[in-house]
């Protein structure tokens, strides 16, 4: 047995702040680390959404667990200063410490923008085991096409990033579950999760994931994205056999949790 508890000072160094970690006990002939990204103002101890008990469930099947606290968290999102790419950066840096204790098998569980971000990853670094994506959130490119204030503020930061002032102050806004909101920012990092041809636009990144890894995809029936879930994001990026696509009786921010039990199982029977 592969004893996996980091200690927070490694994590602190690389860069991940954690506000919850649990450790586990990987099985030598499986090897597998599961890093869960909340969501959007979320938080890894978000009791609603369910991650806290997942990652229990998880760690007691034998999983190493990761429960990072992210840049869009509840203390971080309204005043961003990461952008997508350092984001990723953050994950990496998470799995590969996994990685030297053994967790030879990354899994990535995302919730809401939690999984925009995990398909991003996915598709941009082709190097895990599995994908599980919850109640996906954040489309750029329909706040865009809908919402005329958040297309000017676009064309601003990218304007502002082509003439060399992507570190300019930048207030531009967004949009979670049909509220507005408000984002303090520079412009290229507002640019960065905005752009509706960007890394956190998933009808843009779903094609790209390698077909050598499954997804697992869940949604609520009663999700706004309910009615788009499975043909913007699932089947381009489902190709491989074990894909999977789940509607659940759940609204959006209660999906991981409705679905703890299937997420686990499926988890659990990844091919090697």
């Amino acid at each position: 047995m592969i004893n996996w508890l980091p200690t927070l000072a490694v994590l602190a160094a690389a860069g991940v702040g954690l506000s919850f970690h649990v450790g586990g006990a990987t099985r030598d002939d499986d090897g597998i680390g599961v890093i869960l990204l909340h969501g959007k103002l979320g938080d890894p101890l978000e009791r609603r959404a369910g991650l806290d008990m997942l990652a229990a469930n998880l760690r007691a099947a034998g999983c190493a667990i990761a429960l990072p606290t992210m840049p869009w968290s509840d203390k971080g999102w309204l005043t961003i200063d990461r952008d997508v790419p350092a984001s990723l950066a953050m994950i990496d840096r998470v799995a590969a410490q996994m990685r030297t204790q053994g967790a030879n098998r990354i899994v990535l569980v995302g919730h809401s923008l939690g999984a925009a971000v995990a398909l991003a990853y996915t598709a941009s670094r082709g190097n895990i085991a599995g994908l599980v994506m919850a109640a996906p959130g954040h489309t750029p490119a329909a706040l865009v096409e809908r919402d005329a204030a958040t297309r000017a503020a676009l064309e601003r930061a990218r304007a502002l990033v082509a003439e060399g002032r992507g570190d300019d102050r930048f207030i531009g806004p967004d949009g979670i579950q049909g509220a507005n909101l408000t984002l303090t920012t520079r412009a290229a990092v507002y640019l960065s999760w905005m752009d509706p041809q960007g890394l956190a636009e998933m009808s843009v990144q779903a094609p790209r994931v390698p077909a050598s890894i499954p997804l697992l995809l869940v949604i609520g029936r009663h999700d706004p994205f309910y009615g788009r879930a499975e043909t913007a994001v699932f089947k381009p990026a489902a190709r491989h056999p074990y894909s999977r696509y789940l509607p659940v009786g759940a609204e959006h921010s209660t999906t991981p949790l409705a679905a703890q039990t299937a997420i686990q199982n499926w988890i659990e029977g990844l091919p090697r």
